[in-house]
């Protein structure tokens, strides 16, 4: 019996094809994945192949979200071409077995967020699940069976051996959203990509939500803040 993780981030190198993932699970790299939790986060970091990445994640205090900041550097002395693919599963039920032939997917034309509802759920009618990128261009799908491919699985998906995603969404699919992004690292250089996963009363909440908190600034302070709620709820003392 196991309980498998429905969400994944994939990095990978554009000119070898290789991939993995900034976390020991679902594509385990090379060397040493190292994972420290503060107050209210967690940070996972793993160097592979000269490309050194920091994930930190965490809940913001007073928007229903997860942001998810993944910070890259370029070690090596050359320049890197890269894609951050970052996948999730809706559920939106108790169980996706039977939630999953309700969830209807939508992709926004001018945000590039991805829209999820299930207009059969007595728990919470009316809500609207999205997922969204900082990345200005990203391609995207919500088709489960294309990203994983037939019998495939989170440790070598399918869409991974192809340059980009297809754009599918709608109802009668196997439901998904999954976002990649490319990026080019000078030597030295880094960059920071930006995921958030969140619900709403509504579309519009969705937008502005998504539109906020892939914003640099709001997740620094968002995540300053989250600190030191938990600081002051235990009674940390820092010198």
């Amino acid at each position: 019996v196991t309980d498998e993780c429905g969400e994944a981030l994939y990095i990978r190198d554009e000119v070898s094809g290789r991939y993995w993932s900034p976390t020991a699970l679902p594509c385990r790299g090379t060397g040493r994945y190292v994972t420290r939790h503060g107050f209210g986060y967690s940070v996972f970091t793993h160097l592979e192949d000269g490309i050194n990445s920091e994930l930190t994640v965490f809940v913001p205090r007073d928007a229903p979200l997860k942001v998810c900041r993944l910070k890259l550097a370029n070690l090596s002395r050359q320049a890197r071409r890269l894609t951050v693919t970052s996948y999730a599963e809706w559920v939106l039920a108790d169980l996706r077995t039977r939630s999953a032939m309700h969830v209807v997917t939508e992709v926004d034309a001018e945000t590039g967020v991805v829209l999820a509802k299930n207009p059969y759920t007595m728990d919470f009618p009316g809500r609207v699940c999205f997922f969204a990128s900082s990345a200005p261009d990203t391609s995207v799908t919500c088709d489960r069976t294309e990203f994983l491919g037939r019998n495939g699985s989170l440790a070598a998906p399918d869409a991974l051996k192809r340059t980009c995603l297809s754009g599918r969404s709608g109802a009668g699919l196997d439901p998904c959203a999954a976002l990649q992004a490319g990026l080019e690292l000078r030597a030295e250089e880094d960059r920071e990509i930006i995921f958030v996963l969140g619900a709403a009363d509504s579309r519009e909440e969705a937008f502005a939500l998504a539109r906020l908190f892939t914003g640099p600034a709001r997740v620094e302070g968002a995540l300053n803040e989250v600190v030191e709620y938990w600081r002051k709820t235990l009674g940390v003392v820092t010198v």
